[in-house]
């Protein structure tokens, strides 16, 4: 305690205080070295009792700056920490920027990349779009984006008609009343 994400002033960062070593690195880092003596904080187990006072208090701290300051002022920290991407952001990250493992100075290739988590295929209504791409990964069969994603109501008599046995005018009734698009 604490391990989760926390609000930052234009998105989420995620901390893995979970220890009390780690602890000590996230306070130091946040600027408040004195919540290390803090009797309320010393240990894992005093911390958890009093997780809803320290997940407020690093939270009033994190949204004074962005995702961003955060990632640099733990550089190097040696603490587990990692800013929180939406779709968008993980589609449109550059992953021009290399990852280290704790205690390694060799880089390791973006997750998100060597795992090929990102595939864009050609949309017949949109053009290319990014899409993620299945995280299941086998060393024989290759799951991956076998098609586009519907339009909206690409499907819909097809699903209503072949599978749910609706008639042609009760669809056509259906899409008459607004009920379907």
């Amino acid at each position: 305690m604490p391990y989760r994400s926390y609000k930052t002033q234009d998105g989420d960062i995620l901390f893995g205080g979970g220890n009390d070593k780690l602890f000590g690195v996230l306070c130091d880092r946040l600027g408040f070295s004195e919540w290390k003596t803090d009797a309320r904080f010393v240990t894992n187990s005093d911390r958890v009792q009093h997780r809803a006072e320290i997940d407020g208090m690093i939270e009033s701290t994190t949204v004074q700056k962005t995702t961003q300051e955060w990632l640099d002022i733990f550089e190097g920290s040696g603490m587990p920490y990692a800013a929180v991407n939406d779709i968008q952001g993980t589609l449109n990250h550059k992953h021009g920027k290399l990852i280290y493992n704790i205690g390694q100075t060799t880089p390791l290739t973006p997750t998100v990349l060597a795992r090929d988590m990102v595939t864009e295929v050609e949309h017949p209504a949109c053009g290319p779009i990014k899409l993620v791409n299945t995280p299941i990964k086998y060393s024989e069969a290759k799951p991956g984006v076998r098609t586009p994603p519907p339009t909206l109501g690409q499907h819909t008599d097809e699903i209503l008609g072949s599978v749910l046995n609706y008639s042609e005018a009760d669809i056509a009734r259906l899409k008459g009343e607004g009920v379907l698009t």
